[in-house]
């Protein structure tokens, strides 16, 4: 999470919603100054941040904080499959000996 710079979020929110930065910063109570501190911060207290959320309906602990726990890893180029094979069958496929040493040594450990 040491990335996120939520100041620079928090502008381009305003800017998207087309607000002014003197409408803003009467909807979450403090002056023109402020906000401009605000931008500028790389963290903010859960509170205010709060405010701003409601302030421009933009839910930042869900879409930003939270989002990053839930996003999968990247794709990657190995794809792993399951597949039963029967005991028989596992001579049969012509695997690299090790392989189906070690196969049948996890068979009989279940």
């Amino acid at each position: 999470m040491t990335d996120i710079h939520i100041g620079s979020i928090i502008k381009k929110k305003v800017a998207e919603s087309a607000m002014s930065i003197k409408e803003f910063s009467d909807k979450i109570h403090c002056d023109r100054t402020t906000v401009y501190d605000i931008f500028k911060r790389k963290s903010i207290d859960v509170e205010r941040l709060l405010k701003i959320s409601e302030a421009l309906n933009y839910n930042f602990l869900e879409e930003i904080y939270l989002k990053r726990d839930r996003n999968p890893p990247p794709a990657s180029s190995t794809v792993f499959v399951a597949i039963e094979i029967a005991q028989d069958d596992l001579d049969k496929l012509r695997l690299p000996e090790d392989f189906t040493r070690l196969v049948k040594e996890k068979k009989q450990d279940c």
